[in-house]
């Protein structure tokens, strides 16, 4: 009776020694676990914080860039004829521009069929978007058919390109003279902008 007693001991003592074996390996594997999830935590948090201050970084670069394009335009570009407006209508402010591309067409050798006039398209830009702050600016659109050769429409175009005062060429079709190909037909528009201050 003993000895049996002694064996139910000794399997109580192994099974006791296996359970708490079996706890502590738990254990030991639950807290690597938990170290493990508290550095990807860490690293998470460490990246999205790298991310931010990525993100920070290239808003500030896209408004020095922005920055820039505008201080460039601003240096660089075309400028909007200014007439004072209690002097001139809307229509008569455009003509120092009206004798400009005039002098320009025939300076280049084009020759001019018609000429039809737009004040303030409704389709414009410019007009559409100052329109709500009252921005004080004026459109005239120009429908030209004019006759030439190649040279002197290249001559035409490149002058008005070249002008100080913002001009824009809205459209533009070409056909050749059916007696003489060297000669084109040419029906385009410019639309001329002016700000009465």
């Amino acid at each position: 009776m003993d000895k049996l007693i002694k064996d139910k001991i000794l399997w109580l003592v192994f099974v006791i020694v296996i359970l708490f074996g079996g706890c502590f390996c738990v254990i030991q594997v639950a807290q690597g676990y938990l170290e493990q999830s508290n550095q990807k935590n860490e690293q998470q948090s460490a990246l999205e914080g790298k991310k931010q201050e990525l993100q920070n970084l290239e808003n500030s670069l896209k408004a020095k860039e922005v920055q820039e394009v505008k201080k460039t335009t601003s240096t660089s570009g075309k400028i909007i004829y200014e007439v004072p407006g209690q002097q001139f209508t809307a229509e008569a402010s455009f003509g120092i521009m009206f004798e400009n591309l005039l002098s320009n067409i025939s300076n280049s050798g084009v020759r001019i069929r018609s000429i039809r006039y737009n004040y303030n398209p409704a389709d414009d830009r410019i007009i559409s978007a100052t329109r709500e702050s009252g921005g004080g600016y004026n459109v005239c659109e120009l429908s030209f058919v004019a006759v030439g050769n190649y040279a002197q429409f290249q001559n035409f175009f490149k002058s008005l390109a070249k002008e100080k005062y913002l001009s824009n060429i809205y459209e533009m079709y070409i056909e050749p003279y059916d007696k003489d190909k060297s000669i084109l037909i040419n029906r385009f528009k410019v639309r001329l902008y002016t700000k009465t201050i």
